[in-house]
């Protein structure tokens, strides 16, 4: 998977040209850490995770989970499993688990299936199971579906949930700075 990473990366940075230095730190780690190691969520130097932006487009809302571990409200989204084939692939299984969204379709960046975004943030420890703070690489991809639907939530990580608008999600301080990307790739899939 490490080679397929390494590709996504290299797309994503053809059409981000201004995040090379922001995505240093993932490709260092991409460089340095073993393959078997580069998803294992027991590899707290850090591991590749998968999320997704969901976009409600009748409302004009995205969907946000509130986390109880973290005590935020997030995206959908978790770890890569050993069955999942890709980052894509684990994206979209986080997405059915966490809200039983089963109909969705994910937005191309520039005709290519890259994130919309590579976060790479320190995750606080994790009393519930017992995990040290560690880094995430996060792959954010951004799904559309035609309305909002009803969720259906995994209540013993996940508690309530909520329906935001773009102005709200550019307003939060963990994601917002990429509010104008996901304005710009809505406009484009109009």
């Amino acid at each position: 998977m490490k080679k397929e990473i390494m590709t996504i990366v290299e797309s994503y940075l053809q059409i981000f040209k201004d995040e090379q230095k922001r995505q240093d730190e993932l490709l260092q780690f991409l460089n340095k850490t073993e393959e078997q190691k580069i998803t294992d969520w027991n590899n707290f130097c850090g591991h590749i995770v998968a999320s997704v932006f969901i976009y409600a487009k009748r409302e004009k809302r995205f969907l946000v989970l509130y986390h109880k571990d973290l005590k935020m409200y997030l995206y959908p989204g978790g770890h890569i499993d050993k069955e999942d084939k890709d980052i894509l692939e684990a994206a979209k299984r986080e997405l059915q688990e966490e809200t039983g969204i089963t109909k969705f379709k994910q937005l191309l960046i520039k005709n290519k299936k890259i994130p919309i975004d590579i976060s790479s943030h320190t995750t606080p420890y994790n009393k519930r199971l017992n995990l040290p703070k560690h880094r995430h690489f996060d792959f954010r991809y951004l799904f559309m579906i035609e309305k909002i639907v009803e969720i259906k939530q995994d209540t013993e990580e996940l508690g309530d949930y909520k329906w935001i608008d773009l102005k709200e999600l550019s307003q939060d301080k963990h994601y917002g700075k990429i509010s104008k990307k996901i304005e710009k790739v809505l406009n484009e899939n109009k």
